[in-house]
């Protein structure tokens, strides 16, 4: 399209559009200049949240206000939130906005939300849940709309319908390449207000700070030809092999970057600061927790109204026990579980943008040795060097593997769990990042005390991971409630008279207190986790509940929760190659079946009639080479189709399999399995099992 003047001087499109882009340009630079003029005469304040802002955080607040569209690049823990936040309501306050939508990882928009709410007083409101309840959040009048990254590409069109004034674009690191779907769909959003926030805005390669830049203002950085053309040194082949001119770049993005590291603004730092992330549970994860918590809930009706027998008391502690594992990983319940972990994907992610900022060190503590493990096996997938201090470790090497993590650069991180962290004194941390939240709030104030304690020369910045549903989020509403408490009874100024003292009686009002957050959540049937210091007589058997998984398989599934309704264990992917699902069953089968015995001697019927079921499904699947079998139903299905009139299965087997599904539904239905039918049950299940593995091929 052309146009052209009345002095016959033809105007292309494409001029026109430079033309109204130099002015808006204009226009910011003298708003910009005008806005830095007013804030430095102290006609508009930058300090407008319920907490002060540090010296350091007032500059971010006024860069951001400034230039409308910014990166802040802070370090992490330097509060990129809040500053974000405040930058927010200055200009919601000179009319300049009003609708401000916040993209962010998942784990972090009930953080983003509660800091709004806080800070602020301002409504924020969650994206999230069917197409529905997304609509509804999207068309509210709440100032503050926040969704996940994931979600923007499902509901485009409604976010360019609304046209926000401000996008704020948090752990922006994710869009870094600037031809991914994401990024593209970031491009897409409207706003006249835009602050892109990443502790790591260049984390492998530099054209990452290109991709950032291409969202804030394409006209810094240019075209991708001309930004390599003057920042990357090439060979002959048109191969990368350097960059330079790097001070001309600086001297480019200064106007819409705004970055300090941790170490130059050390005497500004609060001393504390905190943060949750909260993770999803896969299916998986989910079914299995609310299984165990279920189991809980059961003995804790019995416990509410008759004092319960030490078997029950230790029922119920297993199970609050692997609720909690749950929460943290499937591997922790059964090693031959599902390995995938959200919690373990934003921990790498957090341990990644820790490692790219310099030489920090962090603390990492969780109450089970086998999390640790599972936390670094992600930590050598990352090349992060790392120690490991826990109970089993001999004093005598404990000094050295301390002084090691306080003196060598390359190991970054201590992995410690509650036993070895005793007595800890590691300032050298200035992060701490907790993998599970215990249910005594002074066990998380201990570990965290390890960094941050009398010598501490810098600001400790400290990470809750906590599973957004289940038992985990129960027990974070119930921590808050206790700290009151013990403030309480501690403060020369408490009017407070009496307490009650650490018996089962408070712990079961504890637990209640839990289900009944859950309850109020929408969780479902709730539960807690296992024995602590509230609970009295520390049996030796509640100190074998307490240990983490064990290595063999037997010990380590010892106490795996139900199946849901029928489910059976696939033998193996189709892909596989041939007899590999034979062989994989079977040994599945043996597996199950000495994990039946051990549970069965060990007092746990219900759990044992599980295993002996498990250990039959497995050994049917087996004939059925390069079939999946996911369901009870789908394995009765192929097992009178094909197995039994082929003459490859009696049809004994059927029968004893359908008996054992029974008996796996009698405990979630309240009645508990008779120990002398449960041990009638495996010997039929080991019988049956012996028979088909011996027609397997091997």
């Amino acid at each position: 399209m052309a146009g052209r003047l009345k002095s016959g001087v033809r105007i292309v499109h494409a001029a026109v559009l430079a033309a109204e882009g130099l002015r808006a340009r204009d226009h910011n630079l003298r708003r910009g200049e005008e806005v830095r003029s007013l804030i430095a005469a102290g006609r508009a304040g930058v300090d407008v949240l319920a907490k002060p802002l540090f010296p350091y955080q007032r500059e971010g607040v006024a860069c951001l206000v400034a230039a409308g569209r910014a990166l802040l690049a802070d370090d992490m823990g330097l509060g990129k939130t809040v500053q974000a936040i405040a930058a927010c309501e200055v200009l919601r306050g000179r009319g300049e906005a009003s609708h401000v939508v916040i993209v962010t990882p998942a784990s972090l928009k009930h953080q983003w939300a509660m800091e709004i709410e806080a800070l602020a007083h301002r409504q924020a409101v969650i994206v999230g849940g069917g197409a529905q309840l997304r609509r509804q959040a999207l068309e509210s009048d709440a100032p503050y709309k926040i969704l996940s990254y994931e979600l923007t590409w499902r509901e485009l069109s409604r976010l360019r319908a609304l046209d926000a004034d401000i996008l704020i674009l948090d752990e922006a690191q994710r869009a870094k390449n600037f031809r991914t779907k994401t990024a593209a769909t970031l491009r897409a959003l409207p706003s006249r207000f835009l602050f892109v926030l990443t502790g790591t805005p260049v984390e492998n390669r530099l054209d990452d700070l290109y991709s950032l830049l291409q969202l804030i203002d394409p006209e810094v950085l240019g075209p991708l030809w001309r930004f390599n053309f003057e920042f990357h040194s090439q060979n002959r082949k048109g191969k990368i092999v350097g960059y330079k001119n790097l001070g001309a770049l600086r001297e480019r993005i200064a106007p819409v970057v705004l970055r300090r590291r941790k170490e130059e603004v050390l005497s500004q730092l609060p001393s504390l600061t905190e943060q949750t992330r909260y993770t999803p549970l896969t299916r998986q994860q989910a079914e299995l927790e609310a299984d165990y918590r279920a189991v809980a809930a059961r003995y804790m009706a019995l416990a509410e109204k008759r004092a319960l027998l030490p078997a029950e008391m230790k029922k119920m502690q297993m199970a609050l026990l692997k609720a909690r594992q749950a929460c943290n990983a499937l591997e922790l319940c059964d090693p031959s579980r599902d390995a995938a972990s959200p919690k373990l994907d934003e921990f790498e992610a957090l341990i990644a943008e820790v490692a790219a900022q310099g030489v920090s060190k962090v603390l990492v503590f969780s109450e089970w040795v086998g999390m640790l493990h599972l936390a670094a096996r992600r930590l050598e997938r990352l090349g992060v060097g790392f120690g490991m201090l826990h109970g089993s470790i001999p004093v005598a090497k404990r000094p050295a593997l301390l002084d090691r993590f306080r003196h060598d650069p390359d190991q970054r991180v201590l992995l410690a769990s509650d036993a070895g962290g005793v007595g800890l004194n590691l300032q050298v941390a200035s992060y701490v990042v907790h993998l599970d939240l215990p249910w005594n709030p002074a066990r998380l104030d201990q570990r965290t005390s390890r960094a941050h304690r009398l010598g501490q020369t810098r600001g400790v910045s400290v990470t809750y991971l906590c599973a957004e549903e289940g038992i985990e989020r129960g027990i974070e509403g119930t921590l808050a409630g206790k700290r009151a408490v013990r403030s309480a009874a501690l403060d020369p100024d408490s009017h407070v008279e009496e307490l009650d003292s650490p018996s089962f009686t408070v712990f079961l009002r504890e637990l209640r207190e839990v289900f009944d957050t859950l309850s109020e959540s929408g969780a479902g049937a709730a539960g807690e986790e296992e024995a602590t210091p509230m609970v009295p007589a520390e049996t030796a058997a509640q100190e074998y509940l307490a240990q983490p998984a064990a290595a063999s398989p037997a010990a380590a599934g010892a106490f795996e929760a139900p199946r849901r309704a029928g489910e059976a264990q696939a033998p193996a992917s189709s892909g596989a190659a041939p007899g590999s699902a034979a062989i994989g069953g079977v040994a599945r089968a043996g597996n199950r079946l000495r994990l039946a015995r051990v549970v069965l001697e060990a007092g746990f019927p219900g759990d044992a009639v599980r295993a002996a079921y498990d250990a039959l499904a497995a050994a049917i699947a087996s004939l059925v080479s390069g079939e999946a079998t996911p369901s009870h139903a789908a394995l009765v299905a192929v097992t009178y189709r094909d197995l039994v009139p082929s003459g490859r299965l009696p049809a004994a087997v059927p029968a004893a399999l359908a008996r054992l599904h029974d008996l796996t539904t009698l405990e979630a239905q309240g009645v508990d399995v008779d120990p002398a039918l449960a041990a009638e049950a495996v010997g039929e299940a080991e019988a049956w099992v012996q028979r088909i593995v011996e027609q397997t091929p091997s």
